[in-house]
């Protein structure tokens, strides 16, 4: 399966880019600089790894990501 970039969305001033690596998995890559910040994944739990900014940055990220349906998971961060 081939990514699929499912749209951009903007946190704290910064444009995000989010990358669909499989189902329910996906990659978060800063536009500005085309550096990737982490991945996360939705489903049945919700989980991330951040690479290079704080945990609660990319849990807002997803979390715009989600409410902004740029992921094919609904559902609601705990």
């Amino acid at each position: 399966m081939s990514l699929v970039v499912k749209g951009m969305v903007q946190v704290e001033g910064t444009t995000y880019r989010i990358v669909r690596l499989k189902r329910g998995h996906y990659k978060v890559v800063r536009v500005l600089d085309d550096i990737s910040v982490g991945v996360f994944s939705v489903g049945t739990s919700f989980e991330m790894a951040p690479e290079g900014i704080e945990g609660e940055l990319m849990r807002e990220i997803a979390r715009v990501a989600i409410q902004g349906a740029k992921t094919t998971w609904v559902g609601r961060i705990a």
